[in-house]
């Protein structure tokens, strides 16, 4: 973007695909952590932890994280990519453990949510995205109650429609919308039935709204009254990655991530 008011926090799922393209030491590539838990198991695979510092017992609570989350059917690569971008950035073991704990905890969350709602999370699955997506927003401190009506009006159909509303919801809060606010405008998407863009449209202009000074109920009132293009064909461009990769500091996904606010991901997992 050509201003930066204009910038706001990309997707969470972004994110994660930002990581996988994030360069890595050379003893620690993509491939070395991407795969299943049984090479978490493997010899070689902790000698690698250890050569980043790691302590044996350190290196064995990660391969019990990835075995834990892959004996439960849940997406490893939510963990393997917070993995990888650690290590590249060196982040302290034991902050990279509990960090790597703490994302295994949202993603059972984030199960124990969807599953009531008859999502289809099979591992491989577009349910896959949604509990990344419901993970990361509990991350970020979206409010489990309105992720929770999301889910079920959901009703487990249009799964990648409803992950995509739940980032729009992410973003919304580490923009400092109110709980309210946020809760309503993820709702209002549900009720027009917006595509991924169109919900992308929405939130970037609420966001810019709302660092206007412009109030919650105005925002809805401006947004959905007509004034805006948010439906149709059309090019919509987000603030670049950097919002939250690449500002330093910690935020809630852990220590490191800061980001262009004090956002889930940015300097690490």
């Amino acid at each position: 973007m050509k201003s930066p008011t204009m910038f706001f926090p990309v997707s969470g799922l972004l994110v994660l695909w930002l990581a996988t393209a994030a360069a890595v030491p050379a003893q620690t590539t993509v491939s070395t952590f991407s795969a299943d838990a049984g090479m978490a198991a493997s010899g070689d695979y902790l000698s690698r932890l250890i050569q980043h510092g790691f302590t044996e017992g350190q290196s064995q609570a990660v391969s019990d994280c990835l075995a834990e989350a892959r004996s439960q059917n849940l997406p490893t690569a939510a963990l393997t990519l917070r993995l990888e971008e650690g290590l590249a950035k060196n982040i302290d073991p034991v902050r990279l453990v509990a960090s790597l704990q703490a994302r295994l905890s949202t993603l059972v969350q984030a199960r124990a949510m969807a599953q009531p709602a008859h999502y289809a999370l099979e591992p491989g699955s577009p349910g896959d995205d949604l509990l990344v997506a419901v993970a990361l927003a509990l991350e970020s401190g979206v409010a489990a109650d309105n992720l929770a009506e999301v889910l079920r009006r959901g009703n487990g159909q249009a799964t990648l429609r409803i992950a995509s509303i739940v980032e729009a919801g992410e973003s919304l809060q580490l923009a400092g919308i109110d709980s309210e606010t946020t809760r309503n405008l993820m709702n209002d998407c549900m009720d027009r039935d917006l595509r991924r863009m169109e919900v992308l449209r929405a939130v970037r202009y609420a966001i810019q709204q709302h660092r206007d000074g412009v109030g919650g109920a105005d925002i809805r009132r401006s947004l959905w009254s007509g004034q805006v293009a948010i439906e149709g064909a059309g090019g919509w461009h987000g603030g670049g990655a950097n919002d939250r990769l690449n500002a330093g500091g910690d935020g809630p996904h852990g220590p490191g991530y800061g980001g262009g606010r004090a956002h889930r991901s940015s300097a690490q997992p």
